[in-house]
């Protein structure tokens, strides 16, 4: 696995549920966030959809925690498709939730997938180590 790339991401109160607990649904959006941030690092403007998600909770995340960290770790890279870990983790470093996750590099005019260019490869390349 490559070089981790990290996100903080601010807990907001509509985030939480009748539990007062953050409502299993938003670690979705958390980890999209990182993803999204993760992306624009790497490649800048790049279009991608989720083809799948698997997703392990791990421990609640509270109001009172403020902030997490949103981990994304590049693990395989195919034509058109990355396959990411990702990681919450709390202040205190706990593990909130764990996912793998594919994406597919998209055409949104051509409405299918696109395959990486040769920088993008290069800069997936550096990022796998």
């Amino acid at each position: 696995m490559g070089t981790v790339f990290e996100h903080p991401v601010s807990i907001r109160w509509r985030d939480m549920d009748a539990l007062g607990h953050v409502n299993h649904a938003v670690f979705l959006t958390y980890l999209e966030e990182g993803r999204d941030a993760c992306f624009e690092q790497l490649f800048g403007d790049l279009d991608y959809v989720m083809v799948r998600l698997e997703i392990d909770m791990r421990a609640e995340i509270r109001l009172a925690d403020e902030q997490v960290t949103v981990q994304i770790a590049v693990e395989r890279m195919g034509n058109s498709s990355l396959t990411t870990r990702e990681t919450i983790r709390t202040r205190d470093g706990q593990i909130a939730a764990e996912a793998s996750v594919v994406t597919v590099r998209w055409d949104p005019k051509a409405r299918t997938s696109l395959p990486f260019t040769e920088p993008e490869r290069a800069k997936l390349a550096a990022a796998i180590g």
